[in-house]
């Protein structure tokens, strides 16, 4: 589903571009090897995973002195080489429902949706926003309501319905920055 193919077709789609808060700080260690084990990982492999997050620590410099060092219960290392491969890991179950496409690059994700009307291209997101909330929450993974976008690309620019994260407000954006690439509604 490409929004140039809804173009071509005269279909809109509907994009709204997630910002998830803190992304690569939000991998809790027990979930994660949970899902490698779903996923049948060998397990010399769940093993360096596991050894790559657990038993790291952090301290607090607070006037000069460090605080007493805590274990970390959650997080990869951050600008480490596997950083964003065991983020898209942590990830890769997000809910997949018919009608609704998912890019999933590192912690940038997008959800698509198309129809012969804005509404029919919306009505989907909003639906499956309330059912990824729920996934989000299980995984401990928060949303950045206001960070979040959205836009429909369509030849029409007119108010659209209302779409809410955790009660937030999404606007309709004209310009959406994603991967490096300027989207651009019409």
């Amino acid at each position: 589903m490409e929004h140039n193919e809804g173009k071509n077709s005269n279909l809109a789609t509907a994009a709204i571009f997630l910002d998830i808060a803190k992304a690569f700080d939000k991998v809790w260690v027990e979930f994660l090897i949970h899902k490698l084990i779903a996923y049948k990982f060998p397990q010399y492999i769940i093993e360096i995973i596991q050894s790559y997050l657990t038993n790291r620590h952090f301290t607090v410099l607070v006037k000069n002195s460090d605080s007493t060092p805590r274990k970390l219960q959650a997080g990869v290392p951050q600008g480490g080489i596997l950083a964003p491969i065991i983020f898209v890991l942590y990830m890769n179950d997000i809910p997949q429902v018919r009608n609704i496409m998912i890019s999933l690059y590192a912690d940038d994700t997008a959800i698509f949706s198309q129809g012969k009307t804005p509404d029919k291209a919306i009505v989907p997101l909003k639906n499956y926003l309330k059912y990824l909330e729920a996934w989000l929450v299980r995984w401990k993974i928060k949303l950045n309501g206001y960070k979040t976008e959205a836009i429909l690309f369509n030849k029409k620019n007119d108010d659209w319905p209302k779409v809410k994260v955790y009660g937030t407000p999404i606007e309709w954006k004209k310009e959406v920055k994603y991967l490096v690439l300027f989207w651009i509604s019409n």
